[in-house]
């Protein structure tokens, strides 16, 4: 007598049970998925702080290294100007070479 009112309600109480299980899986599963979302993200965020690390360190390297381009750029300016009459003597040494030189005949 008890069986056909307890039958009933084992089954609903069953049911039940499998769909909270079922549902804590399902809930365990998407913590899972944001937990590994979360520590993407992180890494993420770490790689993205060293990078911009090095932009920094870039950026403020600049202006050095255009000082040294500018000092060098003069100092290219001075030696064109210095070495200029030397490269014309030597032209006209080639072309009095050239014009008392012995010529072979064959």
């Amino acid at each position: 007598m008890f069986e056909s009112v307890t039958r009933p309600l084992r089954w609903v109480l069953g049911a039940t049970e499998h769909e909270v299980v079922q549902s804590v899986h399902e809930a365990r599963d998407i913590e899972v998925k944001m937990l590994g979302a979360v520590h993407a993200i992180e890494t993420a965020t770490a790689s993205i702080e060293r990078h911009v690390e090095m932009i920094e360190t870039l950026a403020t390297s600049i202006d050095p290294l255009r000082g040294s381009v500018d000092r060098l750029a003069e100092t290219l300016e001075q030696l064109v100007t210095l070495l200029a009459p030397l490269a014309a003597a030597e032209h006209d040494v080639e072309r009095l070479r050239h014009l008392f030189g012995r010529r072979r005949h064959d």
